[in-house]
């Protein structure tokens, strides 16, 4: 069933065919061909007549059965009933942990918009997402149940029924897109009923939780006033050279600050990794790509290849050809182009078009034409075929350049390989996971079909060698990822690398992190000291100009003066607006402050900080209609993301939560069965 919930590269969905245990047989593919063209008469007759009847109980059992039998992945079967977690009364197996997890994994694969493996999500945080799924949702199933709520077989069965992804054209019920909808989540009838009661009695509740009454106008003019007050400001640079200058550490000042950054000289956790990509290039030699393919591909795409003839281009437009004529006598007898534009109440961004290509030009008449034009001339009026009449005039050309055959004959061969290459990766892809079902090992199959097996002897999770040199790998991201997300001895779903390719990985060997020893660093411990000793003399120093400001003993024009520096104005900024040497701390210091204020923030630039002073408190504008209903909107959503919170911890703690650690661990493979 696990093995089941996992996306897999599009292109080859039976993946793991050669190690998976193929448990249906005819029988089964039968029942499942009667399942659906009975639709009516099993899943959906049944909760409209009610599970209830004698008739419903032994249509139900005898699907049930069946399923056991036959391995057909339903809500009853799975891992065994062993309870993983408890709800005050709700318990989750193993099946519904894993469905949960199923379900997890494909928002986060949506999310990334691609596939997720299994190893991949769960580095991004896929377990902890999948617990708070399952909890939560207990949580509320057994506050329904204490409720005494419940949802009809009626209701379900008229959702089901009116679901315009299960309906044809004419918007009628369809059992065949029922079902293949249910393929494609995965799912079959039982599971999706029991998922869609669940669902739906949970959304009904929260709904009613979360339900946020009209927000107070107190909290919408705080909102407002939070989100568009502006301080202006005037500040003036202080480097480091201003401040007196750090002398020499003692040995105890450097032992002192290793020991408070540890961090800083931990040497990072490093991999063995074993790495077997059939790529493009690997099968290179079975797709066939002959010269002629390689012209026809270049003369196809001339135009995009290298760096097209842009021209810069001026153009007025007109309502029709006379007024477009008395323009162009105009400028025939010495008057500007732009100053003519100028009269026709147009600005000289409005004449201006800027430098621009052929094809970004939208009227393809017009765009001819100030091809053909030679620098520093008008075009006679012509009515283009967007209707207006327009003259255009030619300030500059800048030369294009079209790469000869020559020159991209290899980028364009390795374009078509990519294209052409999916069916041969297809081929390689069966061969590799033959010999992984037969116990070779990716050293062994690489040696045995003449693939080649990269050995990586130490990498991070960047990528680099404990001596800083950076390794490219095929798809290196996603590899570097699993890398880290699995162990030792683990057999790895295989990456979809999409045009790259498919690549099969390896964990090795683990050289834990480790703190480099004091005298291997001493110099980087020297350097980080005196940084930091600067940044605090510094902040020393403008810290005490700060106090003469706001003391009245000095102006900000005074500090400038005796800095040499001057004093340098800020639009209105908000709270989450920055400029030039005023970075997120100032503004955020700034927002604390009354008009008139002073204060001091790092500024970005070589361990320097700003002096600065609040000289305007700018306050939101009146909100309108439209305004007000935004920020109520999004207040309430705040409002009730809040509530629901809160709810789903007092479920929590009312009703007690309990995990089954080694149950759950060697369902998710992160500890060895006991």
């Amino acid at each position: 069933m696990l093995q089941a919930a996992l996306p897999r590269w599009p292109l080859l969905p039976m993946m793991r065919a050669p190690r998976r245990t193929v448990l249906a047989s005819d029988a089964s593919v039968a029942l499942a061909n009667v399942e659906m063209e009975g639709f009516r008469g099993v899943a959906l007759d049944t909760l409209r007549k009610g599970a209830g009847r004698f008739l419903g109980l032994i249509l139900v059992s005898l699907l049930v059965i069946s399923f056991a039998v036959w391995g057909i992945a339903d809500i009853f079967t799975g891992y065994g009933s062993q309870t993983l977690i408890r709800v005050g009364d709700t318990d989750i197996n193993s099946q519904g942990y894993l469905r949960a997890q199923q379900e997890v994994l494909r928002s986060m694969s949506q999310q990334a918009k691609r596939s997720l493996s299994l190893q991949e999500a769960r580095a991004m945080g896929l377990e902890n997402r999948v617990l708070e799924r399952v909890i939560g949702g207990a949580a509320v199933d057994t506050h329904a149940k204490h409720l005494g709520l419940g949802i009809s077989d009626d209701a379900l069965l008229a959702k089901i029924m009116t679901d315009p992804s299960f309906q044809d054209s004419a918007g009628n019920f369809n059992p065949v897109a029922f079902q293949q909808a249910l393929r494609n989540i995965g799912m079959n009838e039982p599971g999706y009923i029991y998922s869609l009661r669940e669902q739906n009695l949970r959304r009904q509740l929260l709904t009613t939780v979360g339900d946020a009454s009209n927000s107070p106008q107190v909290l919408v003019d705080a909102l407002n006033r939070f989100n568009e007050e502006r301080r202006i400001l005037s500040y003036v640079l202080v480097t480091k050279s201003a401040a007196d200058a750090v002398g020499a550490p003692t040995e105890t000042a450097l032992k002192a600050y290793y020991d408070n950054h540890e961090a800083k000289f931990t040497q990072p956790e490093f991999r063995k990794l074993g790495l077997l990509a059939v790529t493009p290039e690997t099968v290179k030699e079975q797709v066939n790509i002959t010269e002629d393919d390689l012209m026809a591909s270049y003369e196809a795409q001339r135009d995009q290849l290298g760096k097209p003839e842009r021209r810069h281009l001026q153009q007025m437009a007109f309502p029709d050809m006379e007024s477009a004529k008395a323009a162009h006598d105009k400028i025939a007898s010495g008057a500007d182009f732009v100053e003519v534009g100028a009269e026709l109440g147009l600005s000289e961004g409005d004449v201006e078009l800027g430098a621009v290509a052929h094809s970004e030009l939208a009227d393809p008449k017009v765009a001819d034409k100030a091809f053909e034009l030679d620098v520093n001339t008008v075009s006679e009026p012509m009515a283009g075929k967007l209707g207006s009449v327009v003259l255009v005039r030619v300030t500059a050309i800048e030369p294009g350049e079209t790469p000869s055959y020559e020159d991209s004959k290899d980028d364009i061969e390795k374009n078509i390989l990519k294209e052409r290459a999916s069916g041969a990766i297809f081929d390689m892809h069966d061969r590799v996971e033959d010999e992984l079902g037969a116990g070779s090992t990716l050293a062994e199959i690489a040696s045995k079909l003449g693939l080649n097996y990269q050995l990586i002897d130490q990498i991070d999770r960047q990528g680099r060698t404990p001596d800083g040199t950076a390794i490219t790998l095929p798809a290196q991201k996603d590899v570097l990822n699993g890398t880290f997300a699995t162990d030792t001895g683990i057999e790895n779903d295989p990456i979809d690398a999409r045009d790259e390719g498919v690549i099969w990985y390896e964990v090795l060997g683990v050289t834990p992190e480790n703190l480099k020893p004091f005298d291997d660093v001493r110099d980087e411990v020297e350097t980080g000291w005196h940084e930091d000793e600067t940044r605090n003399q510094v902040a020393k120093f403008a810290q005490g100009l700060v106090t003469s400001l706001s003391n009245g003993g000095k102006s900000l024009e005074d500090v400038a003066t005796e800095l040499n520096a001057e004093v340098l104005p800020t639009s209105g900024l908000k709270r989450d607006d920055i400029t030039v040497n005023v970075l997120p701390p100032a503004v955020a210091q700034a927002f604390t402050l009354p008009k008139g204020g002073y204060g001091s923030a790092p500024s970005g630039v070589d361990e320097g900080r700003i002096v600065f002073k609040v000289d305007d408190v700018v306050e939101p504008p009146v909100l309108d209609e439209r305004m007000t209903k935004t920020l109520k909107a999004q207040l309430g959503l705040l409002l009730s993301e809040d509530t629901i919170a809160e709810y789903f911890g007092a479920l929590e703690s009312r009703y007690g939560v309990k995990v089954n650690q080694q149950a759950l661990a060697k369902l998710v493979g992160t500890s060895e069965a006991p």
